[in-house]
């Protein structure tokens, strides 16, 4: 399976792009039972079977909704939180395809040219951190297995860079920018509280969020006393 999460490109986009199916993102709600989602190709490997209506913990009435297509197969396989899974649909069949026979021709004329569309059934699933949800998605369902480049997703590279050395990392990122210091804890803690509340299975992806998690403290703490951090500076 090839993929599609290079550096640049949001976990999102290629949560889509695994599944071959135009990208939604956030709707206002409510949702009915069923939802519709275009498909990009009709040569895919994998489509999803049900989608994800996904809303924050404690969310106001009316929030948006984030779509995240899944399959619920590999969604069993790689998280714990049991949903009950409307009945699949049959996946979609490509009209360009037909058995060749000497009474057919090999081309087969289009159906329609008009975009071809699947309807899905709703699960809805209350979590932490909705954004971040779809980075989790795509290591816990397999779609991605470079597991290995996750720290860099979580942490400034300059962070990761003093691995395996926790208090070093700590120190590193107690530097950053407030804004960005900011944005990457609340990325981790929000990444972290989806993997307890979906019960993620794979022991390597939670210890390498939970070792993220513990520099991030550790570097607000230092943060905070910042005289501690000159302290163990000096002694280094």
């Amino acid at each position: 399976m090839p993929s599609w999460l290079a550096p640049n490109v949001d976990p999102l986009d290629a949560l889509y792009r695994h599944f071959n199916v135009m990208k939604v993102n956030y709707i206002q709600g409510p949702l009915e039972e069923r939802f519709e989602m275009v498909l990009t190709t009709l040569d895919g490997n994998l489509y999803p079977t049900h989608c994800l209506a996904v809303t924050q913990t404690n969310a106001p009435p009316n929030s948006p909704i984030l779509i995240l297509p899944v399959d619920s197969g590999l969604y069993a396989k790689g998280f714990s939180r049991d949903f009950v899974w409307p009945s699949e649909d049959d996946p979609p069949e490509n009209p360009f395809e037909a058995e060749a026979t000497d009474d057919m021709p090999v081309t087969i004329p289009q159906i329609s040219e008009g975009p071809v569309k699947i309807s899905l059934s709703v699960v809805s699933i209350v979590v932490p951190h909705p954004p971040s949800l779809p980075l989790l998605l795509l290591l816990g369902l397999g779609l991605e297995t470079d597991v290995e480049r996750l720290p860099y997703r979580l942490l400034p590279t300059a962070v990761v860079a003093e691995f395996p050395a926790p208090s070093g990392m700590a120190e590193v990122f107690a530097q950053f920018p407030e804004q960005q210091f900011e944005r990457y804890y609340m990325s981790i803690g929000g990444l972290r509280g989806n993997m307890l509340s979906t019960g993620l299975k794979d022991r390597r992806i939670k210890d390498i969020v939970d070792t993220a998690w513990q520099v991030a403290t550790s570097a607000r703490r230092l943060r905070q006393h910042p005289h501690t951090a000159d302290a163990a500076q000096r002694r280094r």
